[in-house]
């Protein structure tokens, strides 16, 4: 059985869940939607593998936030292979590149895969089943993804277009849609031939460095020599920052998945995904599993609100003949945004950046 690295991407700011995500300890590291943290989520799904050969976890963070994954780990007595400290950001490309030489100096059979630290799955053994239907065609030379099977027309997301049949569930990629408006997601839909993308990957490691060569060099080389001039410490490895800013960012999608020859998606997967991107996902999550129209966390009081919701991590909050509100309450900010308009919480964010208020960002 081929050995399956995973490799945790947890570089994420998460601006459009501020105030609680914070440059020192953004949304993956916080309880946004379960009892554990959405980091400690995913590594209780790697270690919950099943019958698959699972190594340890890859973590590639930024710096910083080795201590907030340690100890993550350490309270669920999970053991990482390696946590990979970005002195920067520099977007998927460069993380993909990063994972395939680690991974290849390690063991040059293996598979990666390649996912977010941000996701909420609730059924992880469908999760693995899906993952076992690509690992055969993953192991052959193809570069998978998972392929979400959609529950409507939804703009936040990006699209995968099914091409030709490979095996059961299993489907060469004729393109990539970047999100689209709701007319054209409609549309896409309508078809019946277009997932959502989750940006989740398997890759056979030596097939994602042949297509690194040949569609991203300039990324694979600059990033590999970060890794290469890494500072070590332990299991951590901090990227060189002079070769890391020289690096070009783009997302794997488009720098790899979108050029290469060798795009295939397991699809449909059905295994309650969610991707929690915003506080209107976070509403809609918290009120599909509620019998009211409202959903609140923490010390809060609604009276008469209709389609709200509350989250309070300090003070009691009380709201009164309001609807389709969303308020969130820290010690020292309060968000309070209509739940149409939490894409724009990051415009929120951007102002602080502005006005140098670091201490609320």
């Amino acid at each position: 059985m081929t050995k399956i690295y995973p490799v945790i991407m947890s570089g994420g700011a998460g601006t459009r869940l501020w105030p609680v995500s914070r440059k020192k300890s953004p949304k993956q590291y916080h309880a946004m939607v379960a009892e554990n943290t959405m980091f400690a989520e995913t590594l209780l799904r790697m270690r919950d593998s099943g019958d698959n050969d699972v190594a340890a976890p890859i973590i590639i963070c930024a710096n910083g936030h080795e201590a907030l994954v340690q100890a993550q780990a350490d309270q669920l007595d999970i053991d990482l292979t390696a946590i990979i400290l970005e002195p920067m950001g520099r977007n998927t490309a460069a993380v993909g590149a990063i994972a395939a030489e680690f991974v290849h100096c390690l063991d040059p059979d293996a598979l990666i895969l390649l996912l977010p630290a941000d996701h909420h799955i609730e059924q992880p053994a469908k999760f693995w089943h899906a993952i076992e239907k690509g690992t055969s065609i993953a192991a052959s030379g193809y570069l998978m993804t998972l392929g979400i099977e959609p529950t409507g027309p939804d703009t936040g997301f990006g699209y995968i277009h099914r091409g030709e049949k490979i095996t059961d569930d299993v489907y060469k990629i004729q393109g990539f849609k970047e999100k689209p408006d709701e007319a054209t997601a409609a549309s896409y839909l309508k078809t019946g031939e277009y997932s959502w993308n989750a940006g989740i990957f398997l890759f056979d490691v030596k097939r994602l460095m042949k297509d690194y060569e040949e569609h991203a060099a300039d990324i694979f080389e600059d990033s590999v020599k970060a890794l290469n001039h890494a500072k070590k410490d332990g299991i951590c490895h901090l990227l060189s920052e002079p070769h890391f800013a020289a690096c070009r960012s783009e997302p794997i999608d488009i720098a790899i998945m979108e050029k290469t020859s060798f795009a295939a998606v397991v699809d449909p997967v059905r295994a309650g995904w969610n991707d929690i991107g915003s506080w209107a996902a976070i509403r809609d999550f918290a009120v599909s599993r509620s019998d009211e129209t409202s959903a609140s966390v923490g010390d809060v009081h609604m009276i008469d609100s209709d389609n709200c919701y509350v989250r309070s991590d300090g003070p009691f909050v009380a709201t009164i003949g309001v609807k389709d509100i969303i308020v969130v309450a820290m010690d020292d900010a309060v968000l309070i945004t209509h739940k149409d308009s939490t894409q724009d919480v990051k415009k929120i964010v951007n102002v602080l950046k502005d006005k140098e208020r670091s201490n609320l960002l």
